[in-house]
């Protein structure tokens, strides 16, 4: 793969879907590289990248010709990411690799949703204050310790009134001996064995964000939350995981991100068919790890609402409404988990 300046922090001049149908590629491209700080090597890896955006760009500007027309429920946009090709975000931002949990005393129970809970037909954490501000996993596939803090997060604001952020560095650099591999994925649930097995896990201000494997740093004098175990939520039962959503809050979900339709998503209900259903899917491809933070209905068609770790500028805000009720597309309710407090 190509080296790329890439800042976590960069700001984005959005090209819309109107600014599409008027701009010049070569135009978009000059913008393109002045937004994002890009800085190739040679003439030979800029050429390279400048012929991925091309392509891209011309997936974004076709796609939202049929968003116009109203055949699709989502449209697209040039992003940060718009001079990498699906292969590589896949191989490098798509971190949520299965793995079987290591030996642990940790309790673990399946969601049962309790049958006189009021169950709403909307709902969305951030109203509540459960969820931190959206955050950026850079150039690093550590998606799964960010849908792991996320949901740390969200039951320690409901237990204790705040709402504290919580390290991510911490678990790419520390949870390895739980089958997790730093930037190169790993898994929630094997996540909350480690935090459940240290009695803890850092603030993000006593062991802050690098985005690259290190050396494990962390401290009990940074220590936040600890848990008592997880619950995991039935194989792909929607309303299951909006009974969790509803009555325990936001929980860790991993999804099947592989389209390149994901990478360069706008706003709008995204709905891929290409997609796989999740786990008992023969073709599943569940590999990108978020956090499930509400549901809704919008102009009739019900969508799950994600917080994404990819920064603000990618998506609505950092966000992502998925399908909802379509046969579990995406695999959104295929591997779904939350920490148990003490």
């Amino acid at each position: 793969m190509y080296l790329i300046h890439w800042p976590l922090g960069a700001s984005l001049v959005i090209l819309t879907t109107a600014a599409l149908s008027s701009v010049d590629p070569d135009a978009a491209w000059q913008n393109f590289k002045v937004t994002h700080g890009r800085q190739y090597r040679n003439i030979h890896e800029e050429t390279t990248r400048k012929a991925i955006f091309f392509e891209n760009f011309d997936k974004v500007a076709t796609h939202n010709k049929l968003y116009e027309e109203g055949l699709v429920g989502y449209s697209l946009k040039i992003n940060k990411y718009s001079d990498l090709t699906q292969e590589e975000v896949k191989n490098t931002l798509n971190g949520y690799k299965k793995s079987k949990v290591s030996v642990s005393n940790i309790e673990v129970i399946q969601f049962i949703p309790d049958e006189d809970a009021d169950i709403p037909d909307e709902f969305d954490w951030r109203d509540k204050g459960a969820v931190t501000p959206i955050k950026d996993q850079g150039h690093c596939g550590s998606c799964w310790a960010f849908s792991s803090t996320g949901a740390l997060e969200g039951q320690y604001f409901l237990k204790h009134g705040e709402l504290p952020s919580i390290s991510e560095q911490n678990l790419v650099d520390c949870s390895f001996e739980h089958n997790n591999i730093g930037c190169s994925g790993g898994d929630m649930n094997p996540a909350f064995t480690y935090v459940h097995d240290h009695d803890g896990i850092d603030s993000e201000d006593s062991y802050p964000y690098e985005g690259v494997d290190g050396e494990c740093r962390y401290v009990p004098s940074g220590n936040v939350t600890s848990t008592k175990g997880y619950a995991t939520i039935d194989n792909g039962n929607e309303n299951y995981l909006k009974a969790a959503i509803a009555t325990i809050g936001p929980i860790a979900v991993a999804i099947d991100a592989s389209q390149s339709e994901f990478q360069q998503y706008s706003e709008g209900i995204y709905y891929n068919e290409a997609c796989s259903s999740g786990a008992n899917d023969p073709e599943t491809e569940l590999d990108h790890a978020v956090l499930a933070i509400g549901y809704g209905s919008e102009d009739g068609q019900d969508y799950w609402l994600i917080k994404n770790s990819w920064g603000t500028t990618w998506g609505e805000e950092g966000y992502i409404k998925m399908a909802r009720n379509r046969d579990n597309n995406c695999g959104v309710a295929a591997e779904a988990s939350f920490p148990l407090n003490y």
